[in-house]
């Protein structure tokens, strides 16, 4: 950010300054368009975001002046949601024209660390015309800026450092005048020269943000250097990269920097090459087609030196069209130095493109040397990743905003050799020379993270792709019937569109064949029409094609989602069911989601539900429930469907007795109630749960699947007994055969064994033993992961333990402890310790070296599994025969359970403190762990505020004061201070532990001192009168050994 910054910016010279180097220093520079700036750009969020996290104190810092800069797309909209915590916002008002927003956290001076001032005033009276002037005085508050930017921060970004060139003199007011990069040592010079106390202080903060900037300076440099000993020559990869920006900047509005650009074909070589072999000897590596605003169509050649133009397409001999390969430009290191020099109207606008943030580039591009935040998104999309290639995984593509063209695409393909075989994988969506490409981000689909949570996908689809000479005959009659489609001709239309339907549109190769040949924009325009015939037939067409995953994501790009969600309100019912069935399709995309709840979908959807059960009109509310079930995908659908009124909908349609309505319900109820407690709470007020639990029994396996994934949601899983749920649910689990539903029902099952009163009933109903069934059978492992679980908390119980031994199922229990996918270990582990409670079956364990296999499961990098483990060991010493010998017998056991408190971890750190208590209770192995430093590493811990590992840490340290000179030890390590700290704690089982723990540490006199400068007399003065006799007796122990050392530092006194 400081010497790096200046050096890898790349900044556009002005009109007056093409003759000469660009000068940072100018107040006519501002940084160009390239893909090195973006990158750039992307690495700096990276770094601001990771100093905001990593260093918050640091980032709090206030810089000795604002960063000052006027912005273009941040408004007091925009902080309007966090007004109540972080900003004060001043809309514009008859008083007060213009609009301001202020941060709630100030300067030392009281002025805010952030303010937002409208310049000027908007014209036409459009806040959106209008220019504010930002300042902002901490990396926090920019970090917070940045963010509320959102896809606009590198826009923002940008425009920071065009007007602040130099943010290193601005942020600590550093003026060097020496050449060299010495700015840390005028920074010393200048901090370590004031006299002022209070500016001194402040001058150590600033010192120190500097050198953390500086640590993150050499990251960047560190990377650059890598980056450009890596790319000293071009690659798939990186002109992938480049294309993809000029993507974003592409479409038919003379705004954007040209019409389109794409690879000129979609073939890829086994090598990666898009080339032809014959071609790749010369060093090209692929062809790119080029259209501009201002000139004819490019054919570009990309080689492993730079790009230049060929002599593009011309027919030969015979009217074949050929390409030609010859040079016809010098050559250029980059895409946009060529496209520059072929363009005027490039040249001139691509500088004023705006970049979209994209998360995966920043967070991927570069890496700093402290640790980052891992950041995570919710729930499915079953589209966003299937319209990726493979170039796009490599490095994803950027957001870009779609432009349609009217122009028809037209398929050309070469003849001049064999390519390959057909079964060659292509990598991307259809190319189209001679037209309008359509090129789909998959960024585009994964957009509105965190706030929407629409999710990400699941499918991944590969589309396949046929040279021409193996075009089936349908694709050119589908072509010639979009023609027909696009005529005007009402008579024609209806015709085209029935012929249209006589094909397999459930065929996909058909299905794409309409998108290739343009017929999807003009099906989408056929739903504004006044006639219901050419509705219905466009509908019928996009209700079948919408469910292939590609065609969802080409009707979001046409944003087709507007006219199916105005046609809800049709007086034609058939109209509103094949309205909602495609939609129900289509939301299966995010972008599409989102757009359903944009206008007004979601309220227009929950009207169909408004059918009495029975009724004719059922039809209606089957493809309306359908749709909700997709739209409930998304966190804000799932709170517009329950403001829309639709609880007591759902509640009254669960009456029916048609299972393709019921399906749909139970699935939206499933999903909403799955993150929203108020919604619990209305389904349950509302009875539907009776209606639920009661089709448990229905002979549909999709419908039961639905209401076994809705029984694994809930949180009143007594509600399921109430209603004689159990019984159906455990019979489910006689179905091994559809998986599906096998996974559904067992974490029901698992689920509702959550409770004791739910696990007596299972054990009746010989829950246990169809569970340890289907353990045998070589179930996949979400099945397993369930089927454990639910043994893990039947285990609970003495009954359930019992259950489980009598049928044979600790041997399938240990034997899973081999596995390597974590849920499971930790679900295994959990049961493999609770049935550890029972003798008999801790024999069965001990002899299938269950233990050794336990032990071998702290060494996992997973702290769950760690944690899960160390549980499980302690009922197994705890109850095994001979315990310490065994525990000797593992090598290296004791040093690696000890080794274990250096975890940062809580619960890793409480359940190895209940493991080492139980190993104390052995004196060999009480003295091995003394010497590997258990003393000391307990010491520590006693600070950390946690009643969990409190109880269990003060147990272990009662166990380890019965060796040697450990309670001395204890002492010296500074842990009986802490622990008088612990009978403060509401928890009586702390209160138990600790006060064992004061007792063995008060047989020393120099602890007796410090317990009673803490003040543990009076704390335990009100346990001696406990109703539990182990606190009482160790509370009165603690204070007779105080008492008698006073006794006899009294005497002795006197006696001086």
């Amino acid at each position: 950010m400081g010497a790096t910054l200046s050096a890898r910016v790349e900044w556009a010279a002005s009109q007056s300054q093409e003759e000469a180097e660009p000068d940072p220093q100018s107040d006519t520079h501002s940084p160009k368009t390239s893909f090195a700036n973006h990158t750039l750009f992307h690495e700096l969020i990276h770094l601001i975001d990771t100093l905001a996290v990593q260093h918050p104190t640091e980032a709090k810092t206030e810089f000795r002046r604002p960063l000052v800069w006027t912005s273009n797309t941040l408004r007091p909209s925009h902080f309007a949601a966090a007004a109540h915590s972080v900003w004060v916002v001043v809309p514009a008002s008859a008083k007060n024209s213009k609009a301001s927003v202020t941060s709630t956290v100030t300067r030392a001076d009281g002025t805010p660390l952030f303010v937002l001032e409208q310049v000027g005033s908007a014209a036409g009276g459009d806040p959106a015309t209008a220019l504010f002037m930002a300042k902002v005085s901490s990396f926090e508050m920019l970090n917070r800026v940045l963010k509320t930017a959102e896809e606009m921060k590198l826009k923002e970004l940008q425009d920071i450092l065009k007007a602040n060139p130099n943010p290193i003199n601005t942020l600590f007011g550093i003026t060097s005048n020496s050449k060299g990069n010495t700015f840390l040592m005028d920074a010393f010079e200048a901090f370590n020269n004031e006299t002022d106390p209070k500016r001194k202080e402040l001058n150590a903060r600033l010192y120190k943000l500097l050198l953390i900037i500086n640590s993150f300076d050499l990251d960047l440099l560190s990377a650059a250097v890598k980056n450009q000993e890596r790319e000293m020559h071009l690659n798939i990869p990186k002109i992938t990269a480049e294309l993809q920006m000029l993507q974003s900047f592409s479409g038919t509005d003379t705004k954007c920097a040209l019409t389109s650009i794409a690879w000129e074909s979609d073939y890829t070589f086994s090598n990666g090459f898009k080339a032809p072999p014959w071609r790749q000897v010369y060093g090209e590596l692929g062809y790119i087609e080029a259209v501009c605003h201002d000139v004819e169509r490019l054919i570009v050649t990309a080689t492993k030196d730079g790009y230049f133009v060929n002599k593009g397409y011309a027919a030969d001999s015979q009217g074949h069209e050929k390409l030609n390969y010859e040079r016809d430009s010098e050559l250029f290191l980059t895409l946009v130095d060529l496209m520059k020099s072929k363009s005027d109207h490039f040249a001139e606008t691509i500088d004023k493109q705006d970049y979209l943030y994209q998360p995966e580039l920043s967070s991927s591009s570069f890496r700093v040397t402290v640790p980052t935040c891992d950041r995570a998104e919710d729930e499915g999309d079953q589209d966003t990743h299937a319209v990726r290639t493979k170039d796009s995984k490599k490095n994803p593509a950027l957001k870009r905003r779609y432009c349609l063209t009217g122009d028809e695409a037209s398929l050309k393909f070469k003849n001049e050799r064999t390519l390959g075989s057909v079964g060659n994988k292509l990598e991307s969506p259809t190319s189209k020379r001679g037209g309008a490409q359509r090129v789909r981000s998959a960024a585009a689909d994964e957009e509105d993270s965190g706030s929407d949570s629409d999710g990400s996908s699941d499918e991944e689809v590969q589309e396949k792709r046929q040279d021409n000479s193996e075009l089936p005959a349908e694709y050119y009659q589908i072509q010639k019937l979009v023609k027909y489609l696009r005529c005007g001709n009402q008579t024609a239309t209806i015709i085209a569109i029935c012929s249209l339907r006589d094909f397999d549109l459930t065929n996909e190769f058909n299905q794409l064949a309409i998108r290739d040949v343009g017929g999807l924009d003009t099906l989408v325009n056929l739903l504004d029409t006044d006639d219901p015939k050419c509705k219905i037939g466009a509908l019928k067409i996009l209700k079948e094609i919408s469910k292939n995953v590609q065609i969802r994501s080409a009707v979001s790009d046409l944003d087709g989602m507007q006219p199916l969600v105005e046609l809800l309100r049709d007086s034609d019912e058939e109209i509103k069911c094949l309205a909602a069935e495609t939609i129900a399709h289509c939301a299966k995309n995010a972008r599409n989601r989102r757009s359903v709840r944009k206008y007004g979908g979601i309220r227009k959807l929950v009207r169909l539900l408004k059918v009495k059960p029975g009724s004719e009109e059922e039809a209606v509310a089957v493809s309306g429930a359908l749709a909700l079930a997709t739209c409930s995908k998304s966190s804000k659908n799932k709170e517009a469907i329950q403001a829309a009124g639709s609880i007591p909908l759902l509640a009254t349609l669960l009456e029916t007795t048609n299972e393709a309505l019921l399906i749909p319900v139970v699935g939206i109820t499933s999903r909403s109630a799955s993150s929203d407690e108020n919604y619990r709470q209305a389904i349950r007020t509302s009875g539907m749960i009776k209606f639920l639990v009661e089709n448990l029994s229905s002979t549909n396996e999709e419908l039961q699947t639905a209401l076994c994934e809705r029984d694994f949601q809930m949180k009143r899983v007594t509600l399921v007994r109430q209603y004689n749920g159990l019984l159906p649910l455990v019979n489910l689990l006689d179905n091994p055969s559809n998986k599906e539903l096998l996974v559904a029902a067992t974490g029901a099952v698992w689920k509702c064994a959550q409770n004791l009163e739910n696990v007596a009933a299972f054990n009746k109903l010989n829950t246990i033993k169809k569970l340890i069934g289907l353990l045998e059978n070589n179930q996949p492992e979400d099945v397993l992961v369930n089927v454990v679980g639910a043994l893990g908390a039947c285990a609970q119980t003495l009954d359930g333990r019992q259950a489980i031994r009598e049928n044979n199922g600790i041997t399938p229990l240990v034997n899973l402890l081999t596995g390597t996918n974590q849920s499971l270990l930790v679900n295994v582990t959990t049961a493999v310790g609770a049935c550890a409670l029972d003798s008999d079956s801790m024999v069965v364990i001990d002899r299938l070296d269950g233990v050794r296999l336990l032990w071998s499961l702290l060494k996992s990098p997973n702290p769950h599994v760690q944690a899960s483990a160390a549980w499980a060991i302690s009922p197994c010493i705890e109850h095994a025969k001979d315990a310490g010998e065994m525990v000797r017998s593992f090598v290296g056991g004791l040093e690696l359970i000890v080794s274990l408190l250096k975890s940062d971890q809580s619960e890793v750190l409480a359940s190895v403190c209940a493991a080492i208590a139980n190993i104390a209770k052995d004196e060999e192995n009480l003295a091995v762990i003394t010497d590997h430093g258990v003393v000391p590493m307990l010491g520590k811990l006693t600070l950390i505020r946690s009643d969990k590992l409190r109880k269990h840490l003060a147990e272990a340290i009662a166990r380890c004061c019965h060796w040697g000179n450990n309670r001395v030890a204890f002492g010296a390590a500074s842990a009986v201070a802490p622990l008088v700290k612990y009978l403060k704690s509401p928890d009586e089982d702390v209160h138990r532990s600790t006060a064992r723990a004061l007792h063995q540490l008060s047989m020393d006199a120099d602890n007796c001192i410090t317990m009673h400068e803490n003040g543990v007399v009076q704390l335990l003065l009100g346990m001696v009168g406990s109703s539990d006799p182990e606190l009482q007796e160790a509370a009165a122990g603690t204070i007779g050994n105080i008492r008698r050392l006073a006794l006899a530092s009294e005497k002795a006194s006197m006696a001086s």
